[in-house]
């Protein structure tokens, strides 16, 4: 059996996810096999991806191809629980995946929503897909939430942003985070009482930023890409072909920087693995 095997828990933060596939891209660069994934929102969206055999040059190509036209092309307004249903979002998922499930992926995966009204975490490791990426991504008050059961899901976001320990239950012995929300500050640092305008998002900033340090403690090595600034979803970031490009090289920049650390870990790992052994009567 592979030793140790290693997971990767993909954060939630809208357009910033973009930086996940750089970090796949050097993560495959130095060899690194991923053998769990899991993600929440846009980390579930890579995750899922990357799962079914998805490499990171592939997603990089997925990313670049996007367009303002194809963009508002997904806008479906409403007015009951998020300003867009995500039909036609969910439709074009499933045509980004084709004829997958869970079963059928290249490495384990699973997928984290929120139950809307318990506020507990919701993790999904079979059964539809397409329509738990979809409830991963319900970012409040943006998109629909989704009906399951009895059940209302949201954004997995709101109750686990990097799924450190998810990953973990599934078996990985080294847990490699991806933490989009480590600076919650949008620009500058606050000298002066701040706007009216400013204050709500900024509060959220915070929220966030608390909680994805707080999900993402326990993990073996933390990767931080510094994209605050992109905002709270930063929808412009899929229409400029450069915007990506920048979002996907700092993904790189940083994973490249923490590659001896990773090396490392893993050596350190096999070390005690062969130490116990030694031990062992039989």
């Amino acid at each position: 059996m592979k030793y140790p095997k290693i997971g990767l828990a993909l954060g939630s933060g809208g357009a910033r996810g973009i930086a996940h596939i750089g970090v796949i891209k050097t993560l495959e660069k130095y060899k690194i096999p991923i053998d769990i994934v899991a993600g929440s929102s846009i980390g579930a969206v890579v995750a899922a991806s990357y799962a079914q055999d998805l490499n990171g040059n592939r997603l990089q190509e997925i990313a670049l191809s996007f367009s303002e036209r194809k963009m508002i092309s997904f806008v479906d307004f409403t007015l009951k629980g998020g300003l867009m249903k995500g039909n036609k979002l969910e439709a074009e998922i499933s045509e980004l995946l084709g004829e997958v499930s869970f079963s059928t992926s290249k490495i384990p995966f699973a997928v984290v929503a929120t139950d809307y009204h318990t506020a507990e975490e919701v993790v999904f490791y079979d059964g539809d897909l397409v329509k738990a990426i979809r409830a991963s991504i319900a970012v409040p008050p943006f998109l629909q939430p989704v009906a399951d059961g009895e059940r209302v899901l949201a954004d997995g976001g709101l109750s686990n942003p990097v799924p450190v320990e998810v990953v973990k239950k599934m078996g990985a012995d080294i847990v490699i985070a991806v933490n989009l929300d480590t600076v919650y500050l949008e620009n500058e640092m606050v000298r002066e009482i701040p706007s009216l305008s400013s204050v709500p998002m900024h509060a959220i900033y915070i929220l966030r930023h608390q909680l994805a340090l707080k999900s993402s403690k326990n993990a073996g090595v933390v990767i931080a890409p510094q994209v605050a600034y992109v905002g709270y979803l930063g929808w412009d970031y899929f229409f400029s072909k450069e915007k990506i490009m920048n979002l996907i090289q700092e993904g790189e920049r940083v994973t490249e920087e923490l590659i001896p650390q990773i090396k490392a870990l893993i050596s350190q790992k096999k070390r005690e693995r062969s130490w116990f052994r030694r031990l062992l009567p039989f």
